[in-house]
């Protein structure tokens, strides 16, 4: 098995040092004192709140969840991070409390990455890696957070490549659903042209003849039959982050890649075997992920559905996710505009991500009038 070296360039988003802070004498703190004061800022203070980072057993194999919320009684909302092999728990510190306020909230790091690298044996791991196997992973998940919190229905959130897991989810298993939000929705491989066109279109009127010219050496993209090359995707995103495709006004996505550096649930050690495990984690679902195309595998669900997207966003684009949402059939459907974000909302315009999740998503989970579901 060869390992995808590149990979967490193109789409492992985070990519932590893995070092402490660089000490001057008793000045600068520490990895440990930092995420230590970000844990205590961050408990869950009430008497029937939840806060637990533990391991869990899904398709046979051992991964790491953490559950947070101020009230258990709240609405499950299962967050399914994108990437592949980009798992959001070491970075949600940064964003994620106020959802606390009004839902459980449960980050979970798929098969082989994240904290699960410390123990994953790519030998084993590897051969299961596909978006049918990390689906039905998410369907066991989201059966048992049913049961500990005693809810017939949860919320699933899919982020980016997890937006394909939990629009997979949500076909397969509507009744175990609330309402599907998918965030950074993610459509078909097809719909990169409008990523290729979007990129040409912003370097064009910014005058940038070198961007021009390594994105014209790149074309046809996608390739004649369809087929991604993810060398060439590789070259789209490195512009796409420049105009405004990844994080809105930040051409330089380190700050995103060193957010995880301070999540209290990772252990140097995890942040660690992640860098080392994260090609071949995430680089086996990258076939399956450029072969989907649910324009056409999915145009009704029977559940409600609210796809959150940045206007800006090249990463997945914009105007595909619309156009997928336009022609959904479901119970209730909403497509919420970010107007000055990217990719990455909740560092973008975290203030409308929360009011959106409150106003739009939270009324589902509550009895009321509309059609059975």
């Amino acid at each position: 098995m060869n390992p995808v070296p590149r990979f967490a360039l193109f789409l492992s988003l985070f990519v932590p040092t893995a070092t402490a802070i660089a000490q001057s004498g008793d000045s600068v703190p520490s990895r440990e004192y930092i995420t230590r004061q970000i844990s205590q800022l961050q408990r869950i203070r009430t008497p029937e709140g939840v806060e637990t980072v533990e391991q869990v057993e899904l398709g046979g194999v051992k991964q790491w969840i953490s559950v947070r919320g101020l009230n258990r009684a709240n609405p499950v909302l299962l967050m399914i991070h994108g990437g592949p092999a980009t798992p959001m728990m070491p970075n949600r510190w940064l964003w994620q409390k106020p959802w606390e306020d009004f839902f459980t909230v449960v980050q979970w790091d798929q098969r082989g990455i994240g904290k699960n690298a410390v123990s994953a044996d790519s030998a084993t791991t590897y051969p299961t890696l596909s978006l049918d196997r990390v689906v039905r992973d998410a369907e066991e998940l989201a059966e048992l957070l049913r049961r500990r919190f005693g809810q017939r229905r949860i919320v699933v959130l899919g982020y980016s490549w997890g937006s394909m897991v939990g629009l997979e989810l949500a076909r397969r298993r509507p009744d175990l659903l609330h309402a599907y939000v998918g965030l950074g929705q993610a459509v078909s491989s097809a719909s990169e042209v409008y990523n290729y066109e979007g990129v040409r279109e912003r370097a064009l009127k910014a005058g940038n003849t070198e961007a021009l010219r390594e994105i014209d050496s790149i074309a046809p993209y996608p390739e004649k039959d369809g087929s991604v090359s993810l060398a060439k995707a590789m070259v789209v995103r490195k512009w796409s982050s420049v105009y405004n495709g990844g994080w809105y006004g930040t051409p330089d996505l380190g700050l995103f890649y060193q957010a995880g550096d301070w999540g209290p649930e990772y252990t140097p050690q995890d942040i660690e075997a992640h860098l080392r495990n994260g090609s071949w984690g995430g680089g086996g679902l990258i076939p399956d992920m450029f072969k989907q195309d649910f324009s056409k595998q999915i145009t009704r669900l029977n559940v409600p559905v609210v796809v959150l997207q940045g206007r800006w966003d090249l990463y997945t684009p914009y105007k595909a996710a619309a156009l997928w949402v336009g022609a959904l059939r479901a119970p209730r459907k909403k497509l919420v505009t970010f107007e000055r974000s990217g990719h990455f909302l909740m560092f973008e315009e975290p203030g409308k991500l929360l009011v959106t999740l409150v106003n739009e998503v939270l009324p589902l989970t509550r009895p009321g009038p509309g059609p059975a579901r």
